[in-house]
């Protein structure tokens, strides 16, 4: 088995592969990235022709669900065994996704953090359609590539912030795709909040009135963070961090800075690994999800 973890992404215009190896003592390493568009070929040959160019057969391979694919709830804790607990959230969550609860694979994860008195356990839920996990194993199995773990956003974009000295304190971690953008809060390498936002980089490089989108990232920010600070006994997160993008938008991190008590950084992946090959910015914005999931450590998946 070759070293490392391989992240094996699927995008709308193409293929995303990355491998991150890692030793004790230092920084990640990023020692493949690419990015294959489609084209005419469809996402069988280029995901075969990828599987035999990096020997993806003999390599610990993840990928990330798409958002429409799974659910990530927030749900009170059953006060059960630990080996009940996922058939007793099975249970509670049925009645909160929008298909049914014999066709979803669950994953749990408890929030970090002190319990305030008086309040239950609380704990999120990953409900994800077992047809999507089935389809997405096919795939890749059929293309010849040795899949391992299967992840979501959330967890991939907590593995980045980890990367982040501001994790220690925690960090606000802000990123942006095509449609949309997911704000997360982590700390310590555990993630504490997500929050989906429906502003992308296309509404925030295409529209004219982006002041009007600059209000609304900057609501959903602070909500989180008034979130955080009422729900754990933490210390306030000072610092928000911008996931790289493309190209710049002109007047976000201005915007950012002047309405948001924190410190506001760009984040450049270049920095925080041992980069082996050439991370274009452009390269960190298209295949950043992927990235996360290939700095994944721990053994749990779906």
């Amino acid at each position: 088995m070759l070293p490392g973890l391989t992240g094996v992404g699927l995008r709308s215009d193409g293929l995303c592969v990355v491998r991150i190896e890692r030793m004790t003592g230092r920084p990640p390493a990023l020692t493949l990235v690419d990015f294959r568009p489609w084209g005419d070929q469809g996402q069988e040959k280029v995901l075969e022709r990828a599987a035999a160019d990096y020997d993806l057969a003999r390599s610990r391979c993840t990928t990330v669900l798409d958002s429409n694919e799974y659910s990530l709830l927030l749900t009170e804790a059953p006060d059960v065994p630990p080996d009940e607990l996922r058939a007793a959230i099975r249970w509670r969550i049925k009645d909160l996704i929008d298909f049914h609860i014999n066709d979803a694979t669950l994953d749990v994860f408890d929030l970090p953090g002190e319990k305030p008195a008086g309040r239950a356990r609380t704990m999120y839920a990953v409900a994800a359609r077992s047809t999507a996990i089935q389809k997405r194993a096919d795939m890749m199995s059929a293309a010849g590539i040795n899949l391992d773990v299967i992840d979501i956003p959330e967890m991939a974009q907590r593995n980045l912030a980890s990367l982040l000295p501001e994790d220690a304190q925690g960090v606000v971690l802000l990123s942006f795709t095509p449609g949309g953008g997911l704000i997360t809060i982590s700390k310590q390498s555990e993630i504490y909040l997500s929050r989906n936002i429906d502003i992308g980089l296309d509404a925030l490089t295409q529209l004219s009135d982006t002041a009007s989108m600059f209000d609304r990232i900057v609501l959903e920010v602070q909500r989180s963070l008034d979130y955080y600070d009422s729900h754990f006994r933490q210390a306030p997160i000072t610092t928000l961090a911008l996931a790289p993008m493309p190209r710049e938008v002109p007047g976000l991190v201005g915007y950012l800075k002047a309405n948001l008590s924190a410190n506001v950084i760009a984040m450049d992946l270049t920095k925080l690994m041992e980069c082996e090959v050439d991370l274009k910015p452009e390269l960190q914005s298209a295949c950043l999800t992927v990235l996360g999931a290939a700095l994944r450590q721990e053994e749990k998946t779906l």
